[in-house]
Formats: C-alpha cells, structure tokens, sequence
C-alpha cells in the first residue's frame, strides 16, 4: 500500500469544503467598502457582486484546468513550479508560512464577536489579551482537529458551512420581515437603484476600487487545487465541486446583500465598517446575538477550511525539498501532514501576539493577485511547454487571457490609488525569501545538526517521509 495522504474528499463535501472557506468576514465587512465605492449606487453595486462573481468563476475555471492536468497538491505553488521556475514558486510558500495574515486576521474576528456580547455597555470592549487568547485557543483546537483526523476535520468543515448558510438564511428572513412591517427603506433604495447623480460620480478608478474589495470577499475559490491529492476522482470532482461551490456564494451574497438594502438607508450603510451590526439592531432587536453567532461561524469554517487546503502548502513544498525535509512527512498511522500544520500554527499565533498587522494584508493583497496571474497565464504557458499532459478539462484561451490581464489590474490599483511604503517592505521580503532560496535550495546548504533534529522531530511527531516522487 502507498504511503501518502487519503482521498477523503468527495463532491458534496469539496463543495462545502470550498464555500465554507470563501464565505468568512467578507460579506460583514466588504458591503460597505463596495457601496462607497460605487458611490452609494444600490444598482451598480448588485451588479458589482454578481460581476464579481463571474470572475471567480472565470478564475475557477483556469484552475480546474491546471488542477486536472497536473493532478498534484499545492495549487499555484506547484503549478509555478511547473510553468515558470522553483524560485519564483518558492515564494508562495515563503509567504504563507512566514506572514499568514490573513488567518490571524481571521481568528482575530471570531475572538472579537466571540467575546463581545459578554462586555455590555456603551464603553466597554473586551481586553485584547481576552480576544488573543481566545484566537489562540481556536488556532490549537482546529490545528489539533487536522491534525489527528482528516475525516473528523471535513465534517467539520461540512457542519459549519451548513450552519453558516443556515444562519445567512435567519439573517435575510428577518429583513424579510422588517421590509414587510415598513418598506419604505426598500423602496427608497430599489427605486432609486441607479440614481442619475450616483452614476454620475462613478469613475473608473471607483470601480475598481469596488471590486478590489469585492474580490475579497471571494478570495479562496480556489482552495480545493490545494488537496487534489486528497479528493476522489479529482479530474471530475474538482470541476463540479468548484463551479457548484461559486454559484452557492455569489447567490448567498447577492441576496445577503439585498436583505441589508431591505433595512438599511444608503446613508446607514454607507457609515458603518461592519454593516451587520446596525442591521442587526434594526431587524432583529433583542434577537441581534445572531450575527454575532453568524459571523463566529463563517470565521471559524473559512479558518479550519483554510487549514485543511492551505495548510498542505508547507508539507508539497518540503517534499520538493523547498523546506526542511520532516515538514513533508505524513503520520504513521493518520496519514496528516502534522508538522507542517504546526509550522503553519507558529506563525499564526505570532502574528495573533502581534496583533497590529491589518496594513500587512492589504500589502500582500496585491502579492496574491500576483500569483493569480502568473497561474492564468500559467494554462496557456503550460498547453504550449507541456502539450504531452493530459487535460480533461480545457477552457478556452480567451478566460486564461482575461483572467490575466485582470490579475494585472489588480496588482497596478493599489499602487496607483495608495502607494503605502509599505510595499517596499514586500519587496524586500521576497528578495530576503529568494536569498534564501539560493542558500538553502540552491546551494543546498545544511547545518551539521540538521540530521539529529529531523529524527528527533520525527519521533515526536510520529511521521515518515511518504510514497511521493517528484516528477520530471
């Protein structure tokens, strides 16, 4: 029997698995940001979610091809490998590993809704160390979860997105029931959905300003080419699970949206960062402690989620021999890759001790759409480099083109509207990460006591190189 990881994800749970990752604080946080943007145009911004949409379904798409070709785990780290060169690969697994930002932001907010409810009163917050604590806990208790039981993580996984949908659903029948008792706000706001005034004082910059926030909201569509190696009959499911998964999202948040226009003046909206909340007060009175319990449960799904796919970035690397060599090594008996979910957990729970790092997401922000990109451009690369592959799912080449050139606009925004300095830092990061490419991959430099810690590692956590040969 091979030794490596088990096929454990089928069609309904890899859909799950998908939409339980991508539908996190985004939706709570994000409509008011797009609304601004499209300057307070109800109808445009509708139009930018379902827009938004379409083009993580088009991306969607780049990525079932490449994930069905090269039937490997890693996503866009292992097809950068394949397309371009190690190094520029390297990078990606450099930057999750050592700035996962967007994890610790992520338990940050379930810690902060988690506690809130119990600090009543107008000045009262809960202390930080009481938030950082409990996104400690929750970073342990799911790391140890996958660690020890893929099986028991997926029904995790599959439990939470059913809850958080269930909970979306009371969340848009209470505005059901608020328009009911007094439309007057849905009226105003679909009536005047595309106001002359509003569509007057949109620019192109606005735009895309909008969907940059829209596409957040949406980030992680393509997290199940993390796992291929782990989902039955991948050059089916992958398509299916993936197509279907979006279309779950763009209607949840198409209609999210509209309950929050349902209750909420433009104005309302438009004022407040987290819109949940004032619509909670409004529609749901005494009953608002469900969206704080709704966006616990999208945290918490889209983190374990992102542990499950994501957290298989730093055991591919290592097995390429990008990392150290026991981080791709797998349980003897679990078949999990534990070492590497650990490392992933340390720098989480930094970063949560840090707590001061909201710019750092905005800053890697554009690095992500960076190597979006590079894997559109990496289908039409790889058809003209690779023809031998085989490619049972095959998009036309106009998608892979689009999707590039929009990647593009997407990394030129934030430098045009805000050049924060901070983007020299991550410049500089990933010169200091090629740096250690050339050192440690390149040259192949090992310190003398490399070995000892390896077998110790390996002792203490119960894992064996597996079954996996890299290919040519």
């Amino acid at each position: 029997e091979t030794f490596t990881t088990r096929r454990n994800i089928n069609l309904f749970s890899g859909v799950f698995v998908a939409a339980g990752i991508v539908i996190g604080s985004g939706i709570f946080v994000t409509p008011n940001g797009v609304l601004v943007a499209a300057n307070k145009s109800v109808g445009v911004t509708l139009i930018i979610w379902v827009v938004g949409g379409l083009i993580a379904m088009l991306s969607t798409l780049c990525y079932c091809e490449l994930a069905t070709s090269i039937p490997e785990s890693g996503s866009d780290y292992t097809y950068l490998t394949y397309a371009y060169h190690p190094a520029l690969a390297f990078l990606i697994p450099w930057m999750y590993t050592c700035v996962p930002s967007a994890d610790a932001a992520l338990v940050l907010t379930f810690a902060r809704y988690a506690t809130e409810p119990f600090f009543v009163g107008s000045n009262s917050k809960p202390p930080e160390e009481s938030v950082k604590l409990v996104a400690t806990c929750l970073v342990l208790l799911f790391t140890a979860i996958n660690v020890f039981n893929v099986k028991l993580a997926i029904r995790v996984q599959v439990v939470l997105a059913w809850s958080k949908l269930a909970a979306i659903a009371v969340v848009v029948i209470s505005g059901l029931i608020f328009c009911a008792k007094d439309a007057s706000i849905a009226r105003e706001n679909f009536l005047g959905a595309f106001d002359k005034k509003a569509l007057e004082g949109i620019t192109i910059l606005t735009l895309s300003r909008s969907f940059y926030q829209v596409m957040f909201a949406y980030d992680g569509w393509n997290t199940l080419c993390n796992v291929t190696e782990e989902i039955e009959n991948p050059e089916k499911t992958i398509p299916k699970a993936s197509v279907l998964s979006i279309c779950v999202i763009t209607l949840a948040y198409l209609i999210i949206n509209c309950a929050y226009f349902l209750v909420l003046s433009v104005d309302e909206m438009a004022s407040s960062k987290v819109v949940a909340l004032p619509f909670a007060l409004k529609a749901m009175g005494g009953a608002s402690w469900i969206v704080y319990l709704t966006v616990c449960l999208c945290t918490a799904g889209s983190y374990n989620g992102g542990i499950l796919t994501s957290g298989r970035l730093s055991y591919v690397a290592a097995r390429r021999g990008h990392l150290p060599q026991v981080f791709g090594m797998l349980h003897i008996n679990n078949y999990t890759p534990g070492p590497a979910l650990v490392l992933n957990t340390i720098g989480c729970i930094v970063l949560i001790a840090l707590g001061e790092f909201n710019v750092l997401i905005d800053v890697f922000g554009f690095i992500t759409w960076t190597f979006i990109g590079l894997s559109s451009l990496a289908v039409i690369i790889l058809r003209k480099r690779r023809p031998e592959f085989d490619r049972p799912f095959k998009v036309p080449t106009i998608i892979p083109a689009f999707m590039t050139l929009i990647s593009l606009l997407f990394v030129i925004l934030p430098l045009i509207s805000e050049l924060h300095f901070l983007y020299i830092y991550a410049i500089a990061f990933f010169a200091l990460g090629l740096f250690f490419y050339f050192i440690f991959v390149h040259k192949r430099y090992r310190s003398s006591c490399c070995g000892q810690v390896t077998v110790f590692l390996q002792k203490l956590f119960q894992v064996a190189p597996s079954d996996w040969k890299k290919a040519e």
